[in-house]
């Protein structure tokens, strides 16, 4: 007679583990914000990761142009990268100048 007992708290304990994992995943599906902030944490690391391998390609582009260049051209070329901020000048100059003779032509 013990046999039917045992067999039924056995199945009273499997129900109980299924209806805990059934509550845990319908509490998961439920927890719509949280599955959005997971998601976005997600997109944002394999955005990242993505945006590195693009970066380290660039570089590796970048110097392989730049050595292929004559020797003059190529100092000129690291100059400007080590000095962003005087490149982005002399380009703001040479454009200025060449809208001053523009006007003057017209």
């Amino acid at each position: 007679m013990t046999e039917p007992k045992d067999q039924l708290q056995r199945d009273v304990e499997r129900t109980r583990r299924e209806l805990g994992e059934t509550v845990e995943a319908l509490a998961h599906k439920a927890d719509v914000p949280g599955r959005v902030k997971e998601q976005a944490h997600e997109t944002a690391g394999r955005v990242r990761e993505q945006a590195h391998e693009t970066a380290v390609r660039m570089t590796a582009a970048t110097d392989q142009a730049i050595g292929s260049l004559p020797e003059p051209v190529a100092e000129q070329v690291e100059k400007a990268r080590r000095h962003p901020g005087a490149l982005a000048a002399a380009l703001v100059a040479l454009i200025v100048a060449i809208w001053a003779i523009s006007r003057r032509n017209r």
